[in-house]
């Protein structure tokens, strides 16, 4: 049995990207494109693709995830990023899914683009990410950053990718970076985790070596090892925030 499906998307200031993801959605149901204020034409584009844009003050991107869901009309819903592109044979597999009564979810393979290179090799290529589900089953954690949809039910998996166009250029990765590290050290603080010196001074070669070599990002060129350093110092960043958060509090 075939089910409708709603899709949505949260977006500030993605008029570089936007259409590259919605052209790509004309075939579904429903886009609900929830805006936090876009200073750019991301509003003019969404609209564009007949998507419905409801504007919405951003709090976290849990928060604002939770409620881009909750203006969907279907039971099925998708959750993308603006800079998220499916795949066609994604979209076929889509809408030609038998949905059995037990599977309330799906994981659906995100591979990674980074400086315009494709991640065919590592962690990255097509790893699992849950975007498909029942809306009765689930919900965004209310985190600040890295929310993830929490699922009361069993999860099946899709095989065609989609791919996450995350940067373009050093200046927006180290920029993106560093925001998302000192949101990250702020979530942990939050949880009452603790940093130390001795963690913060291994981190970033211990997690290098680890994207590096142990997730075989070496064989995805100088994209690869450029990714590799981000997400490192990225790391040690958030451990430094947090350790910075704690002292200021002791």
């Amino acid at each position: 049995m075939k089910h409708k499906i709603s899709i949505f998307i949260i977006t500030y200031n993605e008029a570089h990207i936007i259409s590259k993801c919605l052209e790509k959605l004309k075939t579904f149901d429903e886009i609900i494109v929830v805006d936090s204020g876009s200073t750019d034409a991301t509003v003019s584009i969404c609209e564009s693709f007949g998507a419905k844009v409801i504007s919405h003050k951003f709090e976290n991107f849990g928060l604002q995830k939770q409620f881009a869901l909750e203006q969907t009309t279907h039971n099925w819903v998708l959750s993308l990023d603006a800079d998220e592109v499916m795949s066609d044979a994604l979209i076929s597999e889509l809408h030609n899914i038998k949905h059995q009564e037990n599977i309330n979810a799906y994981t659906i393979p995100r591979t990674h683009v980074f400086l315009n290179k494709i991640f065919r090799n590592g962690a990255e290529s097509k790893r699992p990410i849950v975007r498909l589900f029942d809306k009765n089953f689930g919900k965004f954690t209310p985190n600040k950053v890295h929310e993830t949809i929490e699922i009361n039910g069993t999860i099946g998996k899709l095989y065609q990718e989609m791919l996450h166009y995350t940067v373009f250029d050093i200046n927006t990765a180290i920029q993106k970076q560093i925001k998302y590290a000192m949101l990250s050290g702020e979530l942990l603080n939050a949880k009452n985790k603790k940093s130390n010196i001795f963690k913060i001074i291994i981190k970033f070669p211990f997690d290098f070596f680890r994207y590096y070599v142990l997730q075989r990002n070496f064989l995805n060129g100088y994209a690869g090892f450029t990714w590799s350093m981000f997400a490192a110092f990225s790391n040690y960043l958030k451990y430094a925030r947090l350790k910075e958060l704690d002292d200021n509090n002791s």
